[in-house]
């Protein structure tokens, strides 16, 4: 009896973990999931590039080793133009060190227009993951041209953000776009620099739109400090030296900084158009390599990340939205899109010719810089 007691309570424990485990369970077991996890960890690693930031790399780092502990997950935090600047090197010299990276929208089509990449439907093997209706359609998660190349992971409003304590609430709320020329703002606003890959370089196509030309030139010329360094936007907006920034998505840079003790108040300028809120992909969009190192561990981690249940985790610590159309936006109401509203896509492809127009007019109004 005894050892039937035993039996039954080593049954119940199995079958909570079964429970508790992650969503890679029984859709999972395919011979052709199987066969990729297995030569996966033949290979023994996967290696990608992806934005500076805690969030995502503590996500990884706890996640992964949790899911596949045989496959070590190698990251890298290389900015975007050094990182294209490296991989067209290295490509010319013969060596092919990457399997995936997660980027903003521009460095992840270059990589595609140099040929450096592959069509990725063909590569997700989870049944729900590779069902284009989790997506809203290949066209709506699909932001390159062809809609095969570059998949935008994640969606949601992108904004300024403004220090409330140096910037009154009110004021924001009665002037509306205003408020960007507003002399209170004098070189109070820090925009991480729009003319280099990064968290800035959309916006550019935003402000140009909202202010018209004359109006971007007044909002350069008279409110703005420009920064190459996205850490630095942060780090200068959490000491209060700025009241206003264009750049990354605050909410999940901050908390380090009230951890440590700082008494912050930095929140989103508004999900209105004048406000200067548009539809975002960060720097979730999604390539892989081709002639990768490790194309199993790659094929791996792409349905890994992309699965229900680590995406609707990841976007949840990153203060994101999943572009699954499966899971809910866990945003606040204020930072959510509102309904009927047609916001811009920077970064679609199609985009990109506007895009490098407003680009062109900033160095035009900065005298070439």
């Amino acid at each position: 009896m005894r050892g039937i007691s035993w039996l039954r309570s080593v049954a119940l424990i199995a079958a909570s973990l079964l429970v508790a485990a992650p969503s890679l369970r029984a859709q999972d077991h395919s011979p052709a999931w199987d066969q990729a996890v297995a030569a996966a960890e033949r290979e023994g690693s996967v290696v990608i590039n992806m934005p500076a930031g805690n969030a995502l790399r503590d996500f990884l780092a706890g996640e992964w080793p949790k899911a596949f502990p045989k496959i070590s997950l190698v990251t890298n935090a290389i900015d975007e133009g050094t990182w294209i600047a490296r991989v067209r090197l290295e490509r010319q010299s013969g060596k092919y060190l990457w399997d995936v990276s997660m980027s903003g929208s521009v460095t992840a089509y270059t990589m595609k227009n140099d040929g450096f990449t592959i069509p990725i439907p063909p590569e997700l093997i989870l049944a729900d993951v590779k069902d284009p209706k989790t997506w809203g359609g290949w066209d709506r998660v699909f932001w390159d041209n062809e809609h095969q190349y570059v998949m935008a992971t994640q969606n949601f409003l992108k904004m300024p953000f403004y220090n409330a304590k140096l910037l009154p609430p009110e004021k924001v709320q009665a002037e509306g776009a205003k408020i960007f020329l507003d002399p209170i703002l004098k070189k109070k606003v820090i925009w991480n620099d729009p003319l280099i890959p990064g968290s800035g370089e959309t916006f550019a196509l935003v402000m140009r739109k909202l202010l018209g030309d004359e109006g971007l030139k007044s909002f350069i010329d008279n409110q703005i400090v420009f920064t190459a360094n996205m850490m630095d936007l942060v780090d200068k907006m959490a000491r209060g030296q700025f009241a206003m920034s264009l750049g990354p998505t605050m909410d999940s840079f901050l908390k380090r900084y009230k951890d440590a003790g700082l008494d912050i108040d930095i929140r989103p300028l508004g999900n209105t158009v004048a406000l200067g809120a548009y539809s975002n992909s960060g720097g979730s969009n999604l390539i892989m390599m081709k002639d990768a190192p490790h194309p199993n561990a790659a094929k791996v981690f792409v349905n890994w990340m992309l699965s229900k249940d680590i995406a609707t985790r990841l976007a949840r610590a990153q203060n994101q939205d999943t572009n699954r159309v499966d899971v809910p936006s866990q945003l606040p109401a204020s930072e959510q899109a509102l309904p009927g509203v047609k916001y811009v896509e920077p970064q679609r492809e199609s985009a990109v010719a506007e895009l490098h127009a407003s680009h062109d007019l900033i160095r035009q109004i900065r005298g070439g810089k």
